[in-house]
């Protein structure tokens, strides 16, 4: 800056010496030095005049001003980069910050001291049907839940606040406020609804299964205890052994049952890629051998396999799902009745299919089937030895091998079972006997 104004300096000196000089020629020295220095302020202001007109309306590079404006212009195009990047580097960061503020599964919704919203998300955009135009509007009257009015207002914010959705009150929102700047909030709200439902399904599952256990647990008890305190010969022994079998059967089966279900909520994934290729038909034909036992003849169970197509898969999972479908036909068919097996192609894939002449299930009861210990009527269920986790079992295998059950049914004519497999899971096997039919 100093050199600059040496410049100037100069600038005026020469100035004043040429106009001097050419007054002293004309004798008129005072003038001269005058004439000058006017000359110098007139070019002066026009570089003023220059410079100021580039601050105002140009960001181009500095141009040639001359003396001190040269100077003055460099500092100023040098400030106003820096600014210019400094806002550049702003800018992108705010967009990318929008942007995954866009992206969060959480609504999310900010608002001043005075509780006027300044932003929200596309997700709130949504869970809380918020337009732009709610911008600058009190969260108080679009969000007009008592508890949520109380719980902002109260400023304590450590504890989460749960509250029903004000578009579906079936829904379950769960609220947080995080303080931010100066006296700004802002308000995260997340749908709770699929948590709730597994902790009422957890809450329900160790309730059943702790009634589940005790009932044959007292039956044994009760009996063990009349072998304690009674004299008994030989022959009532026996018997009282018989009875306690079937309770204690029934235990065995119902941990089974649980040990298996655990096995497959926590095992390693189960990809195509991994997995063995199974010969259903074999396997199926010995599923049948199984099932027959368990009929005694009292049913006609017929069977269509595609010997050509097998699948990849963990066997004795399939083996466990498939059985599952069988032997509950076999249970919930009355004597007499039919029970169809089908595996087959089913467009790219397949599909196993097992459908019977039972009593057949009302609509209300077919989204809660595969709900562990979800049985339609309890007293039947235990007495032909249900669990009442086979079609978990089932539903569990399937989701593990990338496959879905369907389940049709119609009260008084029967009920169907499907489970379908993608092409991925899917093997085709050339061989004569293509379809074996019994």
């Amino acid at each position: 800056m100093q050199n600059s104004w040496v410049t100037e300096l100069r600038r005026l000196i020469i100035y004043i010496i040429i106009f001097w000089l050419a007054g002293f020629v004309a004798g008129f020295s005072l003038w001269g030095i005058i004439a000058g220095f006017s000359v110098y302020l007139i070019n002066l202001a026009q570089r003023f005049s220059k410079f100021e007109k580039w601050i105002n309306l140009s960001l181009s590079q500095p141009e040639d001003f001359g003396g001190v404006f040269d100077d003055l212009a460099f500092r100023i195009y040098r400030i106003r980069t820096r600014s210019r990047n400094r806002k550049k580097k702003l800018t992108e960061l705010l967009r990318s910050w929008q942007d995954s503020s866009a992206a969060l599964p959480d609504a999310a919704v900010a608002i001043d001291v005075d509780g006027n919203i300044t932003w929200f998300n596309l997700t709130a955009s949504s869970m809380l049907r918020l337009k732009s135009s709610d911008q600058g509007r009190h969260i108080g009257n679009l969000l007009r839940n008592p508890k949520f009015l109380r719980y902002l207002s109260k400023g304590d914010y450590k504890e989460h606040l749960e509250i029903a959705s004000p578009l579906d009150i079936s829904k379950t929102l769960n609220i947080r406020v995080a303080p931010y700047g100066a006296n700004q909030r802002l308000i995260l709200v997340s749908d709770v609804t699929h948590i709730q439902a597994l902790m009422t399904m957890r809450r329900d599952f160790i309730a059943n299964v702790s009634h589940e256990l005790r009932t044959p647990l007292t039956v044994i008890m009760g009996y063990l205890e009349n072998i304690k305190n009674e004299n008994i010969n030989q022959a009532e022994f026996e018997k009282l052994i018989e009875r306690i079998e079937n309770p204690a059967i029934r235990m065995k089966s119902l941990i089974d049952d649980l040990l298996l279900l655990s096995k497959l909520d926590t095992g390693a994934p189960c990809s195509p890629e991994s997995s063995a290729v199974i010969n259903v038909a074999t396997m199926v034909k010995s599923i049948v051998a199984e099932a027959e036992q368990l009929s005694h003849g009292r049913h006609n169970i017929n069977v269509e396999i595609d010997a050509e197509l097998q699948l990849k898969g963990v066997e004795k999972e399939i083996y466990s799902a498939f059985i599952n479908l069988l032997t509950n036909a076999i249970r919930y068919t009355p004597e007499d009745g039919s029970i169809n097996l089908q595996w087959r192609a089913y467009g790219d894939g397949a599909s196993f299919c097992v459908a019977d002449t039972g009593a057949g299930i009302p609509a209300i009861h077919l989204s809660r089937l595969t709900e562990r210990f979800y049985r339609i009527d309890v007293g039947r269920s235990r007495s032909i030895g249900g669990t009442g986790l086979g079609l978990s079992i089932v539903n569990q295998v399937l989701r593990r091998h990338d496959a879905e059950l369907h389940i049709s049914s119609e009260v008084g004519k029967g009920s169907e079972f499907c489970c379908f497999f993608p092409e991925a899971r899917v093997v085709l096997r050339q061989q004569d006997d293509k379809n074996i039919t019994s």
